[in-house]
C-alpha cells in the first residue's frame, strides 16, 4: 500500500566531493531543479567543512534542507575533532544522521547511537537514525539484528521527540552495489512492516504513524521509485547516486510523480 505521507529523500556525500567549488556546483544544481520535485522533500548532508557553502547554496529553496552526516555528544568542550548538535544547528543543520553503518564499522556501538539520537532530538534536529543487518539468511537473523538496534536506540525515548525521528533501513550487504544487488521490493515491504511493529511497541501507535521509514542500499534513478512504492518506504538515503547531479534530480523527480 502507498504511504500517504510526504516523501523524503536525503542525500549523504560521504567524504565527497574534493573541493567547495564541487559542493557548490552541486547544491546549486539540486536547489533550481527542485521546482521541479513535487512533494518530495530533499536533505543534502556533504561533509562538515562544506556545510556553509551548501547551506547558502540551497537557501533558494523551501524544498531542500541541509543536513549532516553525523554529530557528536558530550559535556564540555575537551573534544578534538568532534562537531555538536549546536553548532549544527548553527550553520543551518536541519537534519543530522546517526549510527551510519560505517560508523557502526568503525565501532561506534548501540549505546553511542543512543545517545547521539536523543542528544540530537534534545537540541531540535530531526535525526535519522540507521539500522540494518549485516547480512541476510534463511534463519531471519537480519530481523532479531534490527530489533535490536531499534530497541537500544529507542529505549526510553520521550514521546516529545518522536515527530522528530526518522528510521532509515540500510541492509549493509545491499550497500554499494549494483542496481541487480539491490534489496527486492518485497523483501523491504516485509522488513518495513517488522520496523513498523517494532517502533509501536517501543513508542506506541500513535507515535509510529508520525515516523518516516527510509531505505538505504544501491538506490539509481532506474528503480528508486519501485523502491518506494513496492516497498512500503516514505523515502531513501541515498549515497554514490545523489552525487551525480542529472542523474540524482531525475531519482527524486520520479519518486514525486
Amino acid at each position: 500500500m502507498k504511504s500517504s505521507k510526504a516523501k523524503l529523500i536525503v542525500a549523504n556525500w560521504k567524504m565527497n566531493p574534493e573541493t567547495s567549488e564541487k559542493a557548490k556546483a552541486i547544491a546549486s544544481d539540486m536547489a533550481r531543479g527542485s521546482r521541479a520535485f513535487g512533494s518530495i522533500k530533499l536533505v543534502l548532508c556533504p561533509p562538515f567543512v562544506f556545510l556553509g557553502d551548501v547551506a547558502k547554496a540551497v537557501s533558494v529553496s523551501k524544498k531542500v534542507a541541509l543536513g549532516a552526516q553525523d554529530v557528536f555528544i558530550g559535556k564540555g568542550a575537551a573534544h578534538t575533532g568532534e562537531v555538536s548538535p549546536e553548532m549544527l544547528k548553527g550553520a543551518g543543520v536541519k537534519y543530522v544522521i546517526v549510527g551510519h553503518s560505517e560508523r557502526r564499522a568503525e565501532g561506534e556501538t548501540d549505546e553511542i547511537v543512543r545517545e547521539k539520537l536523543s542528544g540530537a532530538l534534545a537540541c531540535g534536529l530531526k535525526v535519522i537514525v540507521c539500522v540494518g543487518e549485516k547480512e541476510r539468511n534463511e534463519h531471519g537473523d537480519q530481523f532479531k539484528e534490527v530489533k535490536r538496534e531499534l530497541e537500544s536506540a529507542l529505549f526510553k525515548l520521550p514521546r516529545k521527540f518522536v515527530k522528530n525521528l526518522i528510521i532509515a533501513y540500510e541492509p549493509v550487504w545491499a550497500i554499494g552495489k549494483s542496481e541487480k544487488e539491490a534489496m527486492k521490493p518485497e523483501e523491504l515491504h516485509e522488513m518495513a512492516i517488522f520496523i513498523k511493529r517494532v517502533a509501536s511497541d517501543l513508542l506506541g501507535k500513535a507515535g509510529i504513524e508520525k515516523i518516516l521509514i527510509l531505505y538505504g542500499g544501491s538506490v539509481t534513478h532506474t528503480n528508486a521509485k519501485e523502491i518506494v512504492e513496492k516497498g512500503n518506504v516514505d523515502g531513501l538515503l541515498v549515497g554514490r547516486e545523489s552525487l551525480k547531479t542529472k542523474e540524482f534530480i531525475e531519482l527524486v523527480k520520479e519518486v514525486g510523480k
